[in-house]
């Protein structure tokens, strides 16, 4: 069911940008190139539904569907997308067959970063599930994963962290080198080096805070940080938003560690606070 609205989602945003005049087409990709973008729209759905379906998670897919109805929103509302050649901007006498569009590409863009939202609506979906098995006035999950018991022991927390702050860190280093984050002065080895650990870090830490110490603030800060860097590309700016993201990880490491100190606090105080009422 979770594939077939995937396809269903796919094919509905694809019509819409055929519609509009994109080049979208399977005559306009290479076989990998389609299957990724293809492939990454229908992911992008289905995994959301599918934890709807499987964890009645309802996080994800409400994200879903309002960055879906955002997209279409966009697209469909005025001025709408105008297709214009660089020789008009530039005030050239010939055209030059470089078009840009202007008022568009949502569909574009949103399918291309279709792997950076799913990660979103992932992280979305494992804060909702700590909190409705932490949380007693919270629905209870109906079938809640054996194998990762909440709070989990340093172990599996530091497997389900350690897999969470890989598949971070390959996204973000792919959606990197596919907006061409670069470093002057030669040291873009370094750039990736220091910033590939860093997206390991920014999401094993609050994930190992999560599943372990049932903190839920830094993995929510950590899912709206992750589809914030995603929502910001949707408009093309000379300042990329990711490479901030990307070079100054430790930043939003701050940030993410500082509510999960507040959050700490806030317990232990709400703790001593029960304990003489106890008595």
């Amino acid at each position: 069911m979770s594939v077939l609205l995937g396809v269903v989602h796919a094919a509905a945003l694809l019509l819409v940008a055929t519609q509009l005049g994109y080049s979208v087409g399977p005559d306009d990709y290479s076989l990998v190139g389609m299957s990724w973008r293809y492939g990454g729209l229908v992911v992008v759905a289905a995994v959301p539904v599918w934890l709807t379906l499987r964890f009645t998670l309802v996080t994800p897919l409400c994200a879903l569907v309002l960055t879906t109805g955002y997209v279409l929103g966009m697209e469909l509302s005025p001025p709408g997308p105008t297709f214009r050649d660089v020789a008009e901007l530039e005030r050239l006498s010939e055209p030059t067959g470089i078009i840009v569009v202007e008022n568009g590409l949502y569909i574009v863009r949103y399918m291309l970063n279709a792997s950076v939202w799913t990660v979103g609506f992932v992280f979305l979906g494992l804060v909702e599930y700590v909190s409705r098995l932490d949380w007693d006035w919270l629905p209870s999950i109906p079938t809640p994963l054996q194998w990762v018991p909440i709070p989990a022991s340093r172990r599996r927390a530091a497997t389900i962290a350690t897999a969470g702050g890989l598949l971070h860190a390959g996204v973000m280093v792919w959606f990197a080198v596919r907006l061409g984050v670069t470093a002057t002065g030669g040291f873009e080895f370094l750039l990736y080096l220091f910033s590939t650990v860093g997206m390991w870090l920014l999401a094993a830490v609050p994930l190992y805070l999560l599943v372990r110490h049932r903190l839920v603030s830094p993995g929510t800060l950590l899912a709206v940080f992750v589809l914030n860097d995603a929502r910001t590309e949707f408009v093309a700016t000379v300042d990329d938003p990711h490479a901030f993201y990307f070079g100054a990880w430790f930043v939003f490491l701050g940030v993410i560690l500082v509510a999960a100190g507040v959050e700490l606090g806030g317990r232990r105080l709400a703790l001593l606070e029960r304990v003489p009422s106890l008595e």
